[in-house]
């Protein structure tokens, strides 16, 4: 028993790594998805690369906390304020690949 567990650690160890690399190439090219996404549908309103200057009340999304996610979804879904709802215009795979993007850009 002793030996089984000593080999499965050692094989953790060696394919972790790897695991960690191959969720992080998965990752980036989620993220690269929504930067796509989001140059495509939100960049016109929200600013190139979130860098929004144009002000007038447009919601700066470098303020989105990484717990207001539903918040967010919601707001793309059903709009909010100024924004028109892009339900139906949107996937919510691309939706999450936009929240991808924010947070990756964010949270650098």
């Amino acid at each position: 028993m002793r030996t089984w567990l000593v080999s499965l650690m050692g094989a953790a160890c060696v394919f972790a790594p790897l695991l960690s690399c191959a969720g992080t190439a998965i990752n980036a090219d989620k993220v690269a998805a929504g930067a796509a996404v989001y140059a495509n549908y939100c960049a016109n309103c929200h600013g190139e690369q979130l860098l929004n200057t144009s002000g007038g009340g447009i919601f700066d999304l470098r303020r989105l906390r990484p717990d207001e996610h539903s918040r967010f979804v919601n707001s793309v879904l059903n709009g909010k304020s100024q924004m028109p709802p892009w339900r139906g215009v949107l996937s919510l795979e691309q939706i999450e690949f936009i929240w991808m993007y924010i947070r990756a850009t964010v949270d650098r």
